[in-house]
This record gives structure tokens, C-alpha cells and sequence, in this order.
């Protein structure tokens, strides 16, 4: 009977501790299900990031060959690649697009093909880090226009957002045309590669822009949207090839391997693009995206064996910081 008392308030003590530890472990199961369940519904910034890393990689691989292979022949490697996932295209659903959605997938191939072939061509007259952040600083001008052409609302938050990004992005390239000192001549390759990249990374905004038309519209095929841009790489660079009936024959096995992945970094980033797209607004996209400017430049510094000044660091993290801000929107 005595012995009842200590048994009873063992058996209560013990009640408590498996409570509390069914307690800590659904509470743990809720931030894990929480946490993942975020993830999931904001994984279009996670494909944005994917995106700009792989393009980061991507140039760096294309201004790495430029001394030796023509940017032509590595974008037309680039676009027979490209033509890999034409057995994913849902053939079904091309019985409900209009002439819209075609018009939508032929411009989107075409522009996207035109600018990143300018952005390869710029490599040959621009530093990596300078074209990188020209032809693919898309935040502000993609923004721009999706505010005008496709109604997206911009905020005050978004106004900061641009700031930052664009600081960053222009102070990590250090472009010399911006630069330069009042008595410097203006290097002239610099500043017809700066043009180029310019003119690249209007044409990407435009393929960016046919893109959400087409997820608004639903008829975002990410196989198709993969091709077209494919398709348009093998006919414009085979015509540059003909025309200059020139073919650089590479020298080592290391460049041998970069172009087909140079290629598979430009196929995945396309498919990610495209995939975040139809998850995300062109801004939030665009700023993930922007992240391939640190990684072209952290990537050159490990190439050319460079060692970044602190002011360099301050500007790569300004660009890392503003493309963060997205999850707190």
C-alpha cells in the first residue's frame, strides 16, 4: 500500500516527460512541414537563383574559350543542345494554342537566342564581369516593361529593391566607360562590347517578356520553350559560319569539354527560367536571376587568380543582398 504512492507519481512523472516530448516533437513537425511548405510555394525563386548561377557559369566558360573558339560556333553547341528535350514537347496540347501562343514561342525563341548570342559576342571585346553585368542585369528594364506591358504592380519596396541591385551590379563590374577618369581616352573595344551586351540584354528582356505571356495565357511549355530558342541558335550561327566560312578547331581536351558544357549550363538555366517564370512575376525572376553577376565575377577571380579588394566584396554582396530580398516580399 505504502509502495502505491512512489509507483503512482513515476507513472505521472513519466505521463508528463512522453507529453512534453510528443509536444517538442509535433511543434518540431510543424516548423519542418512549415518550412517546407514555404519552399515549395516560393520554389520559382529557388529555379530564378538556379537560373543565374548557370548562366554565371556559363559566361565564364564562353570568355574563357574566347581566345581560341568563336563565339558562334559555342552558340550553335549551344542550341543543338537546346534541341535535346524535343521529345518532352506536349504535341497534345498544340491543339488548343492560337496564332498567339505561336507568335509568343517563335518570339521568345528568337529574342532569347539573339541576346545571348550578343552576350557571347560582347565577351570578345568586353572584360567577363562587364558583360556579364550588361547583358543580364535584367531587374530594372524587365520590370519596366512588365509593369508596362503585362500590368505588373511595382512598390515602394520594389523601388529599393531596384536601387540596391543596380548600385551593386554596376560597382562589382567596375565598368571602365563609368569609371574612367575625366583626361582617360574611353577604351573603345570596352565600349562597343558594352553596346553589344546592351543590345543583347534588350532582346533577352523581350524573350523574357513572351515567356510570362505565354504562362499568364497557361500554354507554358517548358520542352517547347526550350527548343525554339534552340532552333533559332542553329540557323543564325550556321549562317554566321557560312558567311565567314571560318571553324576553330580546339586545341586540348579542357576545351573540348567546356563547349558542350557551356551548352548543358545554358539548357538547364533555360529550363529553370522558364520554370520560374510561371511561378514568380518577371521581377522577382529577373533579380534571382541577376545572381550570375557575383558568380561570372567570383568565377573569373578563381580563373585569372585574382584576390578581390574589400570594396569589391562590399559591392558582390549588394547585388547577393538585394536578390534575398525577394523572400521577404
Amino acid at each position: 500500500m505504502c509502495n502505491s504512492f512512489p509507483d503512482r507519481h513515476r507513472w505521472a512523472a513519466e505521463q508528463m516527460v512522453s507529453h512534453d516530448d510528443s509536444m517538442q516533437r509535433h511543434a518540431t513537425s510543424n516548423a519542418v512541414s512549415a518550412v517546407c511548405s514555404t519552399i515549395y510555394r516560393r520554389r520559382g525563386i529557388i529555379y530564378g537563383l538556379a537560373t543565374g548561377v548557370l548562366v554565371g557559369l556559363q559566361m565564364a566558360i564562353v570568355g574563357w574559350l574566347r581566345s581560341s573558339i568563336s563565339p558562334y560556333q559555342i552558340m550553335l553547341w549551344r542550341g543543338i543542345m537546346f534541341l535535346l528535350p524535343v521529345g518532352f514537347i506536349s504535341w497534345e496540347a498544340g491543339n488548343d494554342y492560337t496564332i498567339a501562343d505561336m507568335i509568343y514561342y517563335i518570339g521568345f525563341g528568337f529574342f532569347n537566342a539573339l541576346g545571348v548570342l550578343l552576350g557571347f559576342v560582347s565577351l570578345q571585346l568586353a572584360q567577363v564581369g562587364n558583360a556579364t553585368a550588361i547583358a543580364f542585369n535584367l531587374p530594372i528594364p524587365a520590370t519596366i516593361a512588365g509593369f508596362f506591358v503585362l500590368g505588373e504592380r511595382i512598390t515602394a519596396y520594389d523601388i529599393l529593391l531596384f536601387a540596391i541591385n543596380l548600385i551593386g551590379v554596376v560597382l562589382v563590374s567596375e565598368p571602365p566607360f563609368v569609371f574612367g577618369g575625366a583626361g582617360d581616352s574611353v577604351d573603345v573595344d570596352e565600349f562597343f562590347g558594352a553596346m553589344i551586351a546592351m543590345a543583347g540584354l534588350l532582346c533577352i528582356v523581350t524573350s523574357v517578356i513572351f515567356s510570362r505571356k505565354l504562362a499568364y495565357r497557361e500554354h507554358s511549355d517548358p520542352a517547347l520553350t526550350t527548343v525554339t530558342p534552340g532552333i533559332a541558335s542553329v540557323f543564325l550561327c550556321t549562317g554566321v559560319i557560312l558567311y565567314t566560312q571560318s571553324w576553330d578547331k580546339s586545341s586540348t581536351l579542357l576545351e573540348v569539354l567546356a563547349i558542350p558544357s557551356a551548352g548543358i549550363c545554358g539548357l538547364l538555366g533555360n529550363v529553370f527560367l522558364i520554370s520560374a517564370l510561371k511561378l514568380e512575376s518577371v521581377l522577382v525572376v529577373s533579380v534571382m536571376f541577376t545572381s550570375c553577376v557575383p558568380v561570372s565575377f567570383l568565377l573569373g577571380v578563381w580563373i585569372v587568380q585574382e584576390i578581390p579588394d574589400l570594396v569589391s566584396i562590399v559591392d558582390a554582396f549588394l547585388v547577393l543582398a538585394s536578390t534575398c530580398a525577394c523572400l521577404f516580399k
